[in-house]
């Protein structure tokens, strides 16, 4: 084991290593929130937001700025940098998404609906790729977009492909209502996520918002563990439950395909 050391090359100690460890998680968390933010943020938000003291707060962010990972204007305002964004097209392309954006776009196109391919984060779940139909009546959603498990046609399908739906159900603590459609009842969303397992597709019928429908299936790994869900979604006028079964059978192929597309063995 090798151990950290410090600037004149003597090993640290332990409270240094923890306080370099909690700088690195502060920093990230800094950029996670301006990923997160439109417009950029002043010093004294980011640190409000944080609950960080003004002076760490600056600290870090002209690290970041020095860095290229964070930007400032003159009126010290701050945005992700350069670096950042290079950062991002760099993962995207190693994680393999540049060759997942084409099968979406292709499946937008087909079906006039949206597409997209999204990723577990605790409880809830991450856009990452998106296609947004060029319908006028659409369901807008942009990457970054964090949703609920239980009432998404892809948060299903995370639940429901996992190894033990159960188990996931039970985690998930009390399930929230967002339409008249929610399913509410662990027992009922425990049913509704073992019929999506032996048809191999999840659905979403207005459970998150009215009219919204949506069909998703699991991206599984090259040793069978899940690894992110595809998605199609429209409004229900266009996609009615009786005729979901077509579009099922389409993201089922999607996703397998999306499968030989992402490198194996890494956690999206």
């Amino acid at each position: 084991m090798t151990l950290a050391s410090t600037p004149n090359g003597k090993p640290a100690s332990g409270e240094e290593r923890v306080a370099g460890t909690q700088t690195i998680g502060r920093a990230l968390a800094i950029l996670g929130l301006l990923r997160e933010a439109k417009g950029g943020l002043a010093l004294t938000e980011v640190s409000r937001s944080l609950s960080l003291h003004l002076s760490t707060t600056h600290r870090i962010l002209r690290a970041l700025v020095n860095a290229g990972y964070v930007t400032q204007n003159a009126e010290e305002r701050y945005r992700l940098g350069r670096e950042a964004y290079l950062l991002g097209q760099a993962a995207q392309r190693e994680l393999g998404f540049d060759n997942v954006m084409p099968l979406l776009e292709d499946v937008a196109h087909r079906t006039g609906e949206s597409a997209n391919l999204v990723v577990r984060d605790g409880n809830e779940a991450v856009v990452v790729l998106r296609v947004e139909s060029t319908q006028p009546l659409r369901f807008t959603q942009p990457t970054g977009t964090r949703i609920p498990l239980h009432c998404t046609s892809t948060g299903k399908a995370l639940l429901a492909f996992g190894p033990d739906p159960a188990k996931e159900v039970e985690a998930l603590g009390e399930l929230e209502r967002f339409t008249p459609d929610t399913i509410t009842s662990r027992r009922d969303l425990l049913s509704d996520l073992e019929a999506a397992r032996r048809r191999g597709y999840s659905t979403n019928l207005g459970e998150r918002i009215t009219g919204v429908c949506g069909v998703a299936a699991p991206v599984l790994g090259h040793g069978g563990e899940l690894i992110a869900a595809v998605a199609i979604q429209g409004p229900d006028i266009r996609m009615p439950a009786d005729g979901l079964e077509e579009l099922g059978r389409l993201v089922v192929d999607i996703a397998n395909q999306v499968t030989h597309l992402i490198p194996g063995g890494y956690r999206l």
